[in-house]
């Protein structure tokens, strides 16, 4: 079994480049009472991403808080969700100020190595299991968390959960509005899948030591999406009230 998870992973890796998406304009609705554990239970209609049925993703708010929620359907966009997390960007209005960045599922480089020697008795126990060793959550570019990893645990008020369920992987996460580094009420969020190439730190100051390059191994203008290719991000504008 473990031959196979990594055969599928190289492949995945392989095969499945995150291209740029235009912004789409949307708007958060209000939701209340809303349990983080991954079930789903309060979102009435997610958002099916590029009509692929690959993944779907829904916002939600109230006065405190920005809620997500994603299903994904897609085995292999689950493989590199479990393995390489589900990345919340909320990109800074400020000049010389870093995005804020939210990834989860996080195991790290350690776990990852032990779990490809180990047997596992089917696809959705390894994912599972990449999930459950989970250490922390990713944050970088919060004005009041340190850069990192942050405890599961945490006194900022973030969390999130994610599962594997009917051969399906679900996920739902919180963070707060406070912690949120924008200047006027119009965000621009990115959410998407991590596909484990391209840079977690999304610093500007790289940004213009490079000259405009891009992370990862793709270099130069990205190609056209063909057909076959799914998609791994989705770029939103939105108000938060």
């Amino acid at each position: 079994m473990k031959n196979n998870v990594l055969l599928g992973i190289l492949f995945i890796m392989a095969t499945i480049p995150s291209f740029a998406q235009k912004k789409q304009k949307i708007v958060i609705h209000s939701l209340s009472d809303v349990t983080v554990n991954a079930d789903l239970a309060e979102w009435d209609t997610l958002n099916n991403v590029a009509e692929e049925g690959s993944w779907f993703y829904q916002l939600a708010q109230d006065a405190s808080n920005l809620y997500v929620a994603i299903r994904v359907e897609n085995p292999m966009i689950q493989h590199l969700a479990a393995r390489n997390g589900i990345l919340l960007t909320v990109q800074s209005n400020k000049k010389n100020k870093d995005d804020i960045q939210f990834l989860f599922p996080f195991p790290d480089s350690e776990v990852k190595r032990a779990m490809i020697s180990e047997d596992h008795d089917s696809d959705g126990a390894y994912k599972a299991e990449l999930i459950n060793r989970s250490r922390g959550y990713f944050v970088y570019g919060f004005p009041t968390v340190p850069n990192g990893l942050l405890s599961l645990k945490n006194g900022y008020g973030l969390d999130a959960k994610a599962r594997m369920d009917d051969g399906k992987l679900y996920y739902e996460a919180v963070v707060p509005k406070s912690l949120l580094d924008y200047t006027t009420p119009v965000a621009t969020l990115k959410l998407g899948i991590y596909d484990g190439f391209m840079s977690l730190i999304s610093s500007k100051s790289v940004k213009a030591a490079r000259s405009g390059a891009m992370y990862g191994p793709y270099r130069g203008r990205p190609a056209a999406r063909s057909k076959d290719k799914l998609t791994l991000t989705v770029l939103l504008e939105t108000t938060l009230d």
